[in-house]
């Protein structure tokens, strides 16, 4: 009887003995499998910037506060934040602006074909709180001069009218 308890117990720490070597063994082999990768990305930030948004009656623009990403492009910031607002044209992207480097800069911004196929749906109302959401908008960021606004290159021609000439304050 003896020698059968001992030899279970030699059969048991030798199979414990087994398990624990290949417990060992798989765990580091999973281990070394196993790589961790942190990325540092920095954190968004944001800043909250005032636009303007036609009122319920569709009379005048109002002003509201929102958060648009701080980046290196502002004026593509606030026109997508026109267009998330359902002020301009859904699919309206900016192709391009220029900030003279005055004190009191000039600014020239190039929208893309959808904003002037959108203003030309609108009637005359409509065309004007549009582009004065817009310019009042990029006046109370900027703070500019004056405002040239072009489409593709070329004066903005709505039916209603042409701007030609840049604009000298915030409202059309």
């Amino acid at each position: 009887m003896k020698n059968q308890i001992y030899a279970l117990i030699f059969t048991c720490s030798f199979t414990f003995s087994l398990i624990s070597g290949c417990s060992e063994q798989n765990s580091s082999s999973y281990k070394s499998s196993f790589i961790m990768v942190q990325h540092n990305t920095p954190a968004t930030e944001y800043e909250k910037v005032k636009i303007y948004l036609p009122d319920a009656q569709t009379q005048k623009v109002e002003q509201k506060e929102v958060q648009i990403e701080k980046n290196n492009e502002p004026m593509v910031e606030l026109v997508q934040a026109l267009v998330t607002a359902q002020v301009l044209p859904q699919d309206t992207e900016v192709e391009s602006y220029s900030i003279s480097k005055d004190d009191i800069p000039a600014i020239t911004i190039d929208l893309n074909q959808a904003f002037e196929d959108g203003i030309k749906q609108t009637g005359r109302t409509g065309e004007n709180l549009m582009l004065e959401s817009l310019l009042q908008t990029i006046w109370a960021y900027f703070t500019p001069a004056s405002i040239s606004l072009t489409v593709n290159g070329d004066f903005l021609e709505t039916g209603h009218n042409i701007y030609d000439q840049p604009f000298t304050k915030p409202t059309v």
